[in-house]
């Protein structure tokens, strides 16, 4: 079982809002990614009713999904410094966090992500659903947490774990 450090959690929450060097690269990427990210979006609060079994749209909105979102949490693993990208562990290396608490931190950062991605989603889908068929089905419910939530939480989670930094 893995155990977090709340310690080494706290003082890599207090190095994200302090450390601003690589802020640039980090303003265009999190722009890159709330773009992709608001595409896959409107595409998922389409009501399900709509698209009437032909679900080929889904994997072009999980491929945008999981786009936006590693584009979203790269600025917790890398950073560019003097035209090299450069490992964030590079610069924590010194202070007492392991690798492990970086993947943790991003984790945490991917599920709140996740979490937000997937209440909007499926608020969407409702309120869409009753205002203009009058019925909510249970694609209305799965959809958003299957392609907000556990795609995402699976496919870029086991990606951060085996990632090597």
């Amino acid at each position: 079982m893995v155990t977090m450090n709340k310690k080494a959690q706290i003082l890599l929450e207090k190095f994200y809002e302090e450390e601003k060097t690589w802020w640039r690269d980090c303003y265009g990427l999190h722009i890159a990614a709330i773009i992709i990210l608001s595409i896959a979006m409107f595409l998922l609060i389409l009501p399900c009713q709509i698209w009437e079994g032909d679900y080929t749209i889904v994997p072009m909105y999980i491929m945008l999904e999981l786009m936006g979102l590693e584009l979203d949490m790269r600025r917790y693993f890398q950073f560019r410094e003097e035209g090299k990208i450069k490992s964030v562990y590079m610069i924590t290396r010194y202070l007492p966090i392991a690798r492990r608490e970086i993947i943790i931190y991003a984790l945490g950062k991917l599920l709140k992500r996740c979490l937000q991605l997937t209440g909007i989603s499926l608020g969407c889908q409702i309120v869409f659903s009753l205002l203009f068929l009058h019925t909510v089905a249970p694609g209305n419910l799965l959809m958003p947490l299957l392609c907000c939530f556990l795609f995402p939480m699976v496919i870029l989670g086991s990606t951060f774990l085996w990632r090597q930094y």
